[in-house]
């Protein structure tokens, strides 16, 4: 057991000490102040129909833990997806394949030290929504009940359940990363649909009993059955709201037990996981190409014959970057699986064809977003293949490699959106042609800055997720390729971020080089 609890508490020590974890508390705590929304706020996050609660413990309480539940579910899986690789990237997992823990001990303790991570984060959004409640107080008593119970019901199973996920997504996709985020995106998108709903078998989030009590509620105060439920940042429409008194729930023993069965469930993958973990052992688990003996190479070489220095052709060096802009390109186009590709032509040819309101809005973030594993790591894998001492020694890398790195990020971004690029040509829009471009130099600068920042991509891989999810949900302050948001003043905005995000990546990588 002394392992077991070594590895929960160091592998929780290092994922906190990180950057992407402390941005991600930033934000969670951002966040966590906006659930609530004030009194003059022009978004609602929990809506029944046309009514919204009083801001009483109850209210503040339910609504912070259903969305803490959402939110953390969101990012906190691309926070702790990655702890089965660092031990295999550090060496340490050799070490811990000699120790005599069992498999599922072992992917038990990751699970622990992953709940950790999100239990910590939601231990700091929970604080902020009883700050909240002080702060926006309008007479209503407080109640630690109303706050207490939601988190350790709806919450506190939900991120168990993701930590559990995260650790098997990495025992059966070790190899294709790319495939289990954009699936577990997917998986997440899918999970959100269903919260609309009062009745599904599977309650991730755990938030329709309470959505439906809320409903209940609504209909015995007003008498009013037309109450669809909003959940989410929605603006607009909020003039024409009214209020209700919501005074918690009680909890039947089913609703505890299904949530308890989440938890079981989480712990049974694990225990099925376990019986399929390579234990680090990943050469015997990789398929390699049929071996070649040294005796065979060497018999089938032919003798040198003579050889003339004066008829080898002259080495003529050049200096220039379109070399490394192919190579770049090259590595982006390989990087993932093959069939990747088909989903990427599937996504341009939606492009072509779906209305292009919903081509802009919808399908070309989500095309974007599918290359999160190639512009994760654009100007950090030298960093991660141990080679950046020999590429932070070549010549001139800081005006060479970075930009062809950033180049060929770009050209793939511009060529992905390329058929609404053409639609948008052929009717003479031209602002949304140059809102597209510039998102995709945004979002390429983006991934370069936090990867040099943070030293690696689980960072950018959080927020593009955040910012993607949220553009789907139409929230306009994350449109950052003209989705939502026309006009040449926001236009200009972009520009002027991409022009903040080209110095400090230039200034951080300058930075790097001279620390060498």
């Amino acid at each position: 057991m002394g392992a077991f609890y070594k590895i929960i508490i160091s592998d929780y020590k290092q994922r906190t000490r990180s950057y992407a974890f402390l941005l991600t508390l930033a934000i969670s705590l951002y966040a966590a102040y906006s659930f609530v929304p004030a009194a003059d706020a022009k978004y609602t996050t929990v809506r029944i129909g046309h009514y919204i609660g009083v801001q009483n413990s109850a209210w503040i309480g339910y609504v912070t833990a259903m969305m803490t539940s959402v939110f953390v579910s969101m990012i906190g899986f691309y926070l702790v997806n990655s702890g089965i690789k660092k031990d295999v990237d550090t060496g340490v997992g050799m070490i811990i394949a000699t120790t005599s823990i069992s498999n599922f001990s072992y992917l038990f303790a990751k699970v622990w030290s992953n709940f950790l991570v999100l239990l910590s984060i939601a231990a700091m959004v929970f604080l902020m929504s009883i700050a909240v409640f002080f702060i926006r107080n309008t007479g209503y008593p407080f109640e630690p009940m109303q706050f207490i119970l939601p988190y350790l019901i709806i919450t506190i199973p939900t991120i168990l359940f993701i930590s559990a996920l995260a650790v098997v997504g990495e025992v059966f996709l070790y190899r294709y990363t790319i495939v289990m985020n954009i699936g577990y995106f997917i998986f997440f998108c899918a999970m959100g649909s269903l919260q609309a709903g009062n009745k599904t078998l599977f309650d991730l989030f755990g938030n329709t009993r309470v959505t439906a009590a809320m409903q209940e509620t609504v209909l015995n105060q007003h008498h009013d059955t037309n109450l669809p439920l909003s959940m989410g940042f929605n603006f607009g429409g909020k003039k024409a709201l009214h209020t209700f008194v919501f005074d918690g729930l009680t909890w039947p023993v089913s609703a505890i037990a299904g949530r308890i069965l989440l938890i079981c469930f989480g712990l049974l993958l694990i225990f099925v996981s376990s019986k399929f973990f390579h234990r680090f052992d990943i050469k015997e688990r990789f398929k390699t190409k049929k071996k070649i003996k040294l005796a065979e190479i060497v018999l089938g070489v032919k003798p040198l014959q003579d050889i003339k220095l004066s008829e080898l052709p002259q080495i003529i060096p050049a200096y220039g970057i379109i070399p490394f802009i192919k190579t770049e390109l090259l590595m982006l186009f390989r990087k993932g699986p093959r069939w990747l590709w088909l989903i990427n032509l599937g996504g341009m040819v939606a492009l072509i064809f779906a209305p292009i309101t919903v081509a802009h809005q919808m399908i070309l973030p989500i095309l974007w977003f599918l290359q999160v594993g190639r512009w994760s790591d654009l100007a950090t894998k030298e960093k991660t293949n141990r080679i950046h001492y020999f590429t932070y020694a070549s010549y001139k890398p800081l005006t060479r490699l970075l930009p062809a790195q950033i180049i060929a990020g770009i050209i793939m971004a511009i060529a992905l959106a390329t058929p609404l690029l053409v639609r948008y040509l052929i009717t003479m829009q031209f602002l949304s042609i140059v809102s597209i471009v510039t998102g995709a130099v945004f979002i390429v600068l983006f991934a370069v800055t936090l990867g040099i920042l943070s030293g690696g991509k689980k960072l950018f891989e959080i927020l593009f997720f955040f910012v993607t999810y949220l553009n789907i949900e139409n929230v306009p302050f994350t449109d950052y390729f003209g989705g939502l948001n026309q006009g040449i003043n926001y236009v200009a905005l972009i520009a002027g971020l991409i022009g903040l995000l080209a110095v400090m990546s230039f200034t951080l990588r300058r930075i790097e080089i001279r620390r060498l």
